[in-house]
């Protein structure tokens, strides 16, 4: 068993070097460019009249409803050579031609052979299209309708769609279907090139009767919504209301008599083709042939050009980069760390990499000081980028470094709805740190407004309050009755503040005559005329007792009735009528 794994990797190892040394030892590339597809080729020969194919499939598209490619990037076709140039890159054994795309860029890519072919063309493009929709068809039911939609002729005069495929038709007439069921499963047959030929062949005829035929086509819109991500079956069942052997039975009646005609459609007329070419350098095409194999899924394939890559050029900060993004795929956030690290390094341009480094490294624990160059770079290269920006202002905050975060945070371009609170949260509670109050009661506001659960109004409430509000110290009791210092907060600027008011008191202020402090037994206590009436009040702890304004010295005894602001605790233990908690002489007359 060991010397059997080990054979595999040497055969794994031997297989991915010759795809590296296949790709490098091939003819050179070039590319010629529109404004809509990127043409990466072999041999330029066929190069324009393959654009202004797909430039005019493109302007078809774009008059049919809901289908919107202006925001998409150029697709990238890239057309081999040969057909032993193109088998490196073959995805299955059946493939003589493919379409990738993902959230980067869409690809399709294929041999001089098929490129020629224009109906494998704009089967591809019409996976494109759907992909474009945003619908996530079923097997049978992507391809069929690609296979449709391959024999589209477009001119400026008319469109047509539909129509016989003479290759499929035969086949359905000389070899024994698949179950419906089958076809219709999330894994149909399709190995091998037989298999593949009738799953193409029937997924096409399904699609073209459900699209075309009077009985079925009036729901196909209906279908379209119904089968997105949900098995085939089912779709059909809740659309139709037919079983599958039902549907089945129908299918052969339709394709022994053929009598689908095209259907047909204005003109579409494409824009003045302008094509630029010019040459790919060597690492420039490995990269994009490799960047077509990490869209296709195909990552060890292109871990391994990627590696070559890397062993020539070993300060290519794409190709780190590259790396990283494949080891993450793979759940190996250590090793997609690692080569994002060296990109940076090596110059990354790529501000989503700077930034996707970032995260993996707070999750890892690294410092701030590590991660904080890879957010400035990312802002660097990429001004609005507002998440890279939203985390450099929190590590910044996070740092102490106030002035910093709060600039970041006012840099920022748009706030996302699902991050509203906690942006105007976090600005508050740096406003608060820097004392701009004003500012910070604003972002208080802000931040209630987008509060959407009890504790975030809690939370927003808070800010408000400390934007309002200074810290200060009080007296409290615990619960031994013992007097201690906590802190709290007091409204802005309050003139008025005594730290020595206790929580639960009840404070009464009252403006009178002094005419005694009694100091003979062991609380010492004052007695005050005030409206009228005396009041007895104890002072526990002189120390304890706010004064303003009062004279140097305090003599016990009769007082000769000096006018005094007193605030007292009410209470009527020890023969008084409260604590006092504070004194002002203030020169009343």
């Amino acid at each position: 068993m060991v010397k059997m794994a080990g054979r595999l990797r040497g055969l794994v190892a031997i297989a991915a070097a010759c795809v590296c040394v296949h790709a490098w030892a091939g003819p050179g590339w070039r590319l010629s460019r529109t404004d809509h597809f990127e043409l990466y080729s072999q041999s330029d020969d066929a190069a324009r009249p393959l654009l202004a194919w797909f430039e005019q499939l493109r302007a078809f598209y774009l008059q049919q409803p809901l289908v919107k490619l202006d925001a998409l990037p150029p697709v990238r076709l890239i057309v081999f050579a040969s057909e032993k140039e193109y088998e490196p890159y073959r995805l299955r054994a059946t493939s003589d031609a493919y379409y990738a795309g993902g959230s980067g860029h869409h690809y399709i890519v294929m041999s001089a052979r098929s490129a020629s072919e224009f109906r494998i063309a704009a089967h591809e493009y019409a996976h494109f299209v759907l992909n474009a929709s945003g619908v996530r068809l079923p097997p049978w039911l992507n391809e069929g309708l690609a296979e449709m939609l391959s024999t589209v002729h477009v001119s400026e005069s008319f469109c047509e769609v539909g129509g016989d495929l003479p290759v499929h038709s035969r086949l359905l007439r000389q070899r024994v279907w698949m179950p419906l069921r089958e076809l219709l499963s999330e894994s149909p047959a399709r190995d091998g090139r037989e298999n593949a030929a009738l799953f193409y062949a029937q997924s096409w005829a399904l699609a073209e009767m459900l699209a075309l035929s009077p009985e079925y086509g009036a729901r196909f819109a209906q279908l379209m919504v119904a089968a997105d991500g949900r098995p085939g079956v089912e779709a059909l069942g809740e659309v139709y209301g037919k079983s599958p052997e039902t549907i089945e039975s129908d299918l052969r009646a339709w394709v022994d008599k053929r009598a689908a005609k095209p259907m047909h459609l204005p003109g579409a007329a494409a824009a003045a083709l302008s094509v630029q070419v010019s040459d790919v350098p060597a690492l420039a095409a490995q990269s994009i042939l490799a960047d077509a194999l990490v869209t296709s899924g195909e990552l060890d394939r292109a871990a391994a050009l990627y590696s070559e890559m890397a062993r020539v050029a070993p300060e290519a900060a794409n190709v780190s980069a590259a790396l990283g993004a494949i080891a993450l795929r793979k759940g190996d956030a250590a090793g997609a760390r690692e080569q994002w690290k060296r990109a940076i390094e090596q110059g990354v341009a790529d501000a989503e990499v700077c930034y996707r480094y970032a995260i993996l490294a707070d999750a890892a624990g690294l410092t701030p000081a590590e991660i904080r160059p890879a957010l400035e770079r990312a802002v660097s290269l990429q001004p609005d980028f507002d998440d890279a920006r939203y985390k450099l202002a929190l590590l910044e905050k996070n740092a102490g470094h106030l002035e910093v975060a709060l600039a970041q945070f006012r840099a920022m371009r748009k706030i996302a709805p699902a991050r509203a609170f906690s942006y105007w949260s976090a600005v508050a509670d740096t406003l608060n740190e820097l004392a701009m109050r004003e500012e910070a009661l604003s972002a208080a506001r802000q931040a209630a407004e987008h509060a959407h659960t009890e504790d975030e109004r809690s939370r927003a409430a808070q800010l408000a309050y400390f934007a309002e509000t200074d810290l200060a110290v009080q007296f409290t009791r615990d619960s031994s009755g013992r007097a201690q210092m906590v802190t709290t907060r007091v409204p802005h600027a309050a003139a008025d503040w005594n730290p020595f008011v206790e929580a639960g008191d009840d404070v009464r202020r009252v403006r009178g005559a002094l005419r005694e402090i009694d100091c003979s037994g062991g609380v010492t206590r004052i007695r005050l005329e005030s409206a009228g009436a005396m009041l007895t009040l104890a002072i526990a702890d002189p120390s304890r007792v706010r004064m303003r304004n009062a004279p140097e010295e305090l003599v016990c005894g009769t007082q000769s009735g000096e006018a005094v602001w007193v605030e007292y605790a009410a209470s009527k233990r020890g023969g008084a009528d409260g604590l006092v908690r504070g004194i002002e002489f203030a020169g009343l007359k």
